[in-house]
């Protein structure tokens, strides 16, 4: 095979990973054969290995290069690549190529349902794959490589005519169709280098399968790829016709080697001619158009080349024989001729002989054949009734008619001479259905030819046959009209005769004719003597034909015990039964000894029958189909009346192999509980024999948990017991385990034991409640059937007082209340409190006093969470079981009316147990929850909502019952939202305020981001959570409200410090008159106050970027740019007021432009009031300086706006 894969030379991690796809590939081999896995494992591990290809559960894996043929043929692959591989070599699997194309065993012409998945596997790795690190191109992946490389046979193995024919069970077209233009495309020959095109007809074996390709091909490929298929469709055609050319060359030059034979052995030339012969034959054929070429495969009879060879071989003989034919006649092949003539009319005779007088049979109705198979009819069409009556029973129909006709045909057959009898009779009955026959019997016929026409058709068909017979009298009148007076001459004629000889009476003709007499009697004797023991042994071989006739005849009967053990043997009962029928025909009062005998083994056979069946029901491993069945073929048993044998008990108790769990003939022992099977009906022995072993299961539960947690508490380690049941080794006693007071560790080994013991419990009523329930409802059809059965037939007859409900409620009920009440123990232990529950100890309660407790204590969060699953299914197993138990109610059984179901309480209890439980879990995520929260709000100072969403998507796919856990959610909910905010106001407490803004943060993201996520998947669980929100967002914003403010405050304090005007209260005349110089530089104080507002919006930008503040609808920026800001223009007015006073002229005029800078810079960050005080303060300084229009004011402000550009940049948008 020509193909790229896994170089040899590779890294070791390259080889774990082509070793990986190896193991993956033998596995899928392993599953893909249908007749050792079923539907769902092949499509589980297609689906799987396409994932493990693709790459979607890692990286896309590496393959070796003799991993891909092993692939696609499996077994078939030469076994040079199977090499000495232990885990394939000696298996016969099935690659790739041969899933494609499995066959479906019970649809004729389909495919398996698989081999659409494993077809669609193919065209991925073929067609879709790419390799790790490559991208898609055009050239051939290394599974297509492989693939175009095979041999042209190996592609059979896909029956892509089934592909494409229309099988929408199985076939997968475009998939199909898909592959077949990658390999007409590409094909090479085995070393994967040398070009070797190939056509559709090569694939395709069906014309109609043909035509569907190329309609599929026109939509769906390319002008250049259809172009590329023709060009190698015509080079296939001129392949085939050079080969077809050498093979003639070599007839032809064959034709001069008949020679060389004669040299050779005898057999060996012998053979050798032989095969030249045929192949000879095989080539004129061909050339003479009797046989059309094909190449490929043959994949019917006809196309097989011994087929072929035969077909030449008759073609030539026939050919020979009119060569030879034409030449001249002989008397023997007119003689043949003539009896072929005299065949013919014999078979017009016979045509005629056994047609339908009454014409009601089609042409192929044959009545010499039902004449010769009377009793095998007979016994048909009494099944046939027999079925049909227990269809209309179990229908609660009776048909008189059908009963009639029964007994009728029953009467028939016991009427039948020479099966019982005493004499033999006429094909089994003594009678025929031929008209011509003298022994013809009108009843039998009607019944065996027209048991199903009606009476119109019966009385259209006696017309016919009237009008029939008349119309031959009419013709025998005409005939005698027409040759009247040859019927008088040939009267007249018999008269003369008749005159002459009487007449020619005397002695003479007296005397010859007593001579004649003596003669012929001397003749006689003479011959009697001298053939006496050829007649003897003529008479011996009549006798002997005559006993082989009747031994065929009654062959099925005397092999009927024979059969009938090997189907007991076998499990097949059906067949069984229908062998001992055969048997019944035989007279009560029969003298044949042979026939008395077969009986009594037959019914022996019957009776161990009986016990298998019996033994059948009694198991509680068989699976329930299989009891219906033994229930059906034992309810049938019994209506055969099997005699009795006084000496059964005795037989069974010495037989080598014992029934498991039988005492005696009919009476099983289990857990105690005696059940005698033959005291009830089938269906109700089953019953009780189900539901004995299911009490039995129900108490080994309970004590075995009981045992276990003894075992624990006095020492032994849970890991060390076997739960499984099976008993130690008593030669090997194990030292008394020692328990200590200070290890802890048998405390979870119990918890542990309770859970188990829950999963056990639960396990016991998901298996055996349905299993009991099918049994029931199979029971109670019987009953119907019986009841329907007795009022028909003995209104007088006694039925069976026990009926499958009085069963269920008396012999299940109990147990399946015990084990719910088990299970809710070992899962919840005790009721909470307030609850109302009652939890009922069902083991331990003579334990110690410390076992006892623990037993009762709540289970550990995750193993109430996985017993909390367990006990969802138990409920949703009895809620179904419950349904079907009021089906079961008979109309006048206690609580009819109301229809309550005696699971009902079971159920109730499950529902309170798995709320229980559910709460519980719902207390315990929050609690673990919130804790984290807290830990890490007061740890890192992280708000963690996503924990919380987290939490509330787990419990939302693992409640069963979100609206009983409604108030716990809640509750859980604000818990964890108020720990999450006390952690982070426990976390800024001795912090600054970078930490107080990265809590508002914190918040500010939960509020706006993550708390419509946690209101939705609350509104999932519970249907208040508009009030749950307004909980959560209400301490959410008064903590960000709080942190914010705080900010807000400590920004105002330490922004006032800025705002100082030292300078002012300077007294000294050279600074006076420097400080009032307006060419001095930008003022220190609005440098200082401008820097303040700059390194806040640079926090709050770090911290809070744009986000919006939910209560006031600003950005926190803005609110806290505006804070301080105003912080800044009042405080430099209260500086200026204070100082009012002492100001002189030009320091007024001054600060009058300052002001003017700061109100122009800040005027957006600032609300009207502290507008207002800023404008009422310039104005004061303006009025004090009196220059309110000056120029050196503007010159001032301007200067001032040269020197602040870089701080009003900063403070821009």
């Amino acid at each position: 095979f020509g193909y790229r894969g896994l170089p040899k030379a590779t890294t070791m991690a390259e080889e774990d990973v082509a070793d990986k796809a190896s193991q993956e590939i033998k596995a899928l081999l392993r599953r893909l054969d249908p007749e050792k896995t079923s539907h769902k494992d092949r499509i589980r591990r297609l689906t799987k290995f396409k994932n493990f290809v693709s790459g979607e559960a890692g990286d896309v894996p590496e393959f070796y290069d003799d991993d891909i043929p092993l692939l696609l043929l499996g077994s078939a692959v030469p076994a040079a690549l199977l090499g000495d591989d232990t885990d394939i070599l000696g298996e016969n699997v099935i690659g790739l190529l041969q899933a494609a194309g499995s066959p479906s065993v019970e649809h004729d012409q389909t495919l398996k349902r698989s081999a659409r998945h494993a077809m669609s596997l193919l065209k991925y790795l073929l067609c879709d794959f790419v390799e790790d690190g490559d991208e898609p191109s055009e050239d051939l992946n290394l599974f297509a490589n492989c693939f175009c490389s095979l041999p042209l046979d190996r592609y059979q193995f896909m029956s892509l005519d089934l592909h494409l024919v229309g099988d929408e069970r199985g076939g997968a077209k475009d998939d199909a169709c898909s592959i077949m233009v990658l390999l007409l495309l590409n094909h090479m020959q085995e070393d994967g280098e040398t070009p070797s095109p190939l056509s559709k007809e090569d694939l395709l074996m069906d014309q109609i399968a043909v035509e569907a390709f190329e309609e599929w091909v026109k939509p769906n490929t390319t002008k250049e790829q259809r172009k590329k298929m023709k060009e190698t469709a015509k080079s296939r055609a001129e392949a085939l016709t050079e080969a077809d050319d050498d093979i003639e060359n070599e007839y032809v030059e064959s034709d001069g080697e008949e020679s060389d034979f004669d040299d050779e052995d005898g057999a060996f030339a012998e053979i050798r001619k032989k095969r030249k012969a045929d192949k000879k034959a095989v080539m004129d054929a061909v050339h003479s158009g009797d046989m059309s070429k094909r190449r490929g495969p043959a994949l019917r009879w006809e196309d097989s080349q011994l087929y072929k060879e035969q077909q030449a071989r008759i073609a030539a003989h026939q050919k020979m024989q009119e060569q030879e034919g034409g030449g001249f006649h002989d008397t023997v092949t007119d003689n043949l001729r003539l009896a072929q003539e005299m065949a013919e009319r014999e078979e017009e005779k016979s045509k005629i002989l056994r047609k339908d007088p009454l014409g009601l049979q089609g042409n192929d109705f044959d009545l010499r054949t039902l004449e010769k198979e009377q009793v095998e009819h007979l016994e048909q069409g009494l099944l046939e009734f027999q079925e049909e009556i227990r269809k209309g029973e179990a229908g609660g129909e009776d048909n008189n008619v059908l009963r009639a006709k029964k007994e009728s045909l029953e009467s028939i057959l016991d009427g039948i001479v020479g099966v019982g009898g005493t004499s033999g009779g006429l094909s089994g009955t003594g009678h025929s259905v031929l008209p011509t026959e003298a022994q013809f019997d009108p009843i039998l016929f009607l019944t065996l030819v027209h048991r199903g026409a009606s009476y119109d058709e019966l009385l259209g068909s006696m017309n016919r046959l009237s009008t029939d017979i008349q119309n031959q009298n009419l013709q025998l009148q005409n005939m005698v009209r027409e040759n009247f007076a040859l019927f008088l001459r040939c009267a007249d004629g018999i008269d003369t005769f008749n005159e002459t000889t009487l007449s020619q009476a005397g002695p003479g003709l007296v005397d010859r004719l007593n001579r004649q007499d003596a003669l012929a009697e001397s003749c006689a004797h003479q011959a009697k003597k001298s053939f006496k023991p050829l007649l003897d042994n003529a008479n011996e071989v009549r006798k002997v034909q005559s006993a082989l006739a009747v031994l065929q005849r009654v062959a099925p009967m005397l092999q009927a015990p024979y059969l009938m053990r090997q189907h007991v043997e076998n499990g097949r009962f059906s067949s069984a039964l229908k062998a001992y029928r055969r048997v019944l025909v035989i007279d009560e009062h029969c003298n044949i000894e042979l026939l008395n005998h077969v009986k009594d083994q037959a019914a022996e056979c019957a009776r161990e029958a009986r016990r298998e069946l019996e033994g059948r029901l009694a198991q509680d491993k068989t699976v329930v189909q299989a009891l219906i069945d033994a229930i059906r073929d034992l309810g049938e048993l019994l209506e055969l009346d099997i005699p009795h044998d006084p000496r059964e008990s005795e037989k069974v108790a010495n037989a080598r192999f014992k029934v498991p769990n039988m005492k005696s003939v009919g009476v099983f022992s289990i857990g105690g509980i005696l059940v005698n099977i033959r005291d009830h009906p089938p269906a109700l022995a089953c019953m009780l024999l189900q539901a004995a072993h299911f009490t039995h299961l129900v108490t080994t539960t309970i004590e075995e948990a009981d045992n276990t947690t003894i075992r624990i508490f006095e020492g032994e380690s849970l890991s060390s017991q076997k739960l499984d049941g099976e008993k130690k080794d008593a030669d090997k006693p194990e030292p008394a385990p020692k328990k200590t007071t200070s290890n802890n560790q048998w405390k979870y080994d119990v918890l542990e034991a309770r859970s188990i013991a829950t999963i056990k419990a639960v396990e016991v009523i998901s298996q055996w409640l349905p299993r009991l329930l099918q049994v029931a409802r199979a029971a109670h059809e019987d009953e119907k059937r019986r009841a329907a059965r007795v009022s028909k037939r003995n209104a007088t007859a006694v039925v069976s007082t026990l009926s499958p409900y009085e069963v269920l409620i008396t012999n299940v009920a109990p147990s399946i209340s015990r084990v719910v009440e088990h299970a809710a123990f070992c899962g919840l232990g005790s009721a909470p409190r307030g609850s109302g529950m009652e939890i009922k100890m069902t083991f331990g309660k003579r334990s110690p006093e410390k076992l006892r407790a623990l037993l009762k204590s709540p289970l550990p969060p995750s193993q109430s969470s996985r017993v909390g699953k367990e006990l969802a299914d138990m409920v949703k197993v009895l809620g179904d079981s419950s349904g079907i138990v009021n089906e079961l109610r008979p109309a006048d059984a206690p609580g009819a009316a109301q229809k309550v179901s005696p699971l009902d309480a079971c159920k109730t209890l499950g529902d309170q147990s798995v709320m229980t439980i559910e709460r519980r879990r719902c207390i315990y995520a929050f609690d673990i929850c919130a804790r984290g929260c807290s830990s890490r709000a007061t740890g890192s100072g992280k708000f963690d909502a996503e924990a919380l969403l987290t939490c509330l998507k787990t419990l939302s796919e693992e409640l069963t019952r979100p609206d009983q856990c409604a108030s716990e959610v809640e509750k859980g909910c604000e818990l964890v939202i108020r720990k999450c905010c006390d952690g982070l106001a426990s976390y800024v407490r001795d912090r600054g305020d970078a930490a107080r803004l990265s809590a508002v943060a914190e918040c500010a993201d939960v509020l706006l981001n993550r708390m419509a996520d946690v209101v939705r998947e609350v509104g999932n669980l519970t249907n208040n959570a508009d009030t749950v929100e307004e909980v959560m967002m209400e301490d959410i914003m008064g903590l960000e409200g709080a942190m914010f403010d705080d900010f807000l405050g400590s920004l105002r304090f330490n922004v006032t410090s800025c705002c100082r005007m030292g300078w002012l209260d300077v007294k000294s005349e050279s600074k006076a008159a420097a400080n009032d110089s307006p060419s001095m530089g930008f003022p220190p104080y609005l440098s200082a106050s401008l820097l303040a507002i700059v390194r806040c919006r640079a926090q709050v930008e770090q911290a809070l970027g744009d986000k919006i503040r939910r209560s006031e609808g600003v950005a926190y920026q803005h609110i806290a740019m505006a804070t301080v800001a105003e912080a800044v223009a009042e405080g430099i007015c209260e500086e200026i007021v204070q100082r009012k006073t002492k100001l002189r002229v030009r320091q007024a005029d001054r600060l009058a432009n300052e002001l003017q800078f700061l109100l122009n810079t800040l005027k957006r960050y600032l609300k009207r009031e502290t507008v207002k005080q800023v404008d009422s303060t310039r104005a004061m300084l303006v009025s004090k300086s009196g220059q309110a229009s000056a120029p050196e004011g503007l010159a001032a402000l301007e200067e001032l706006e040269r020197l602040g550009r870089v701080y009003v940049l900063c403070l821009g948008e």
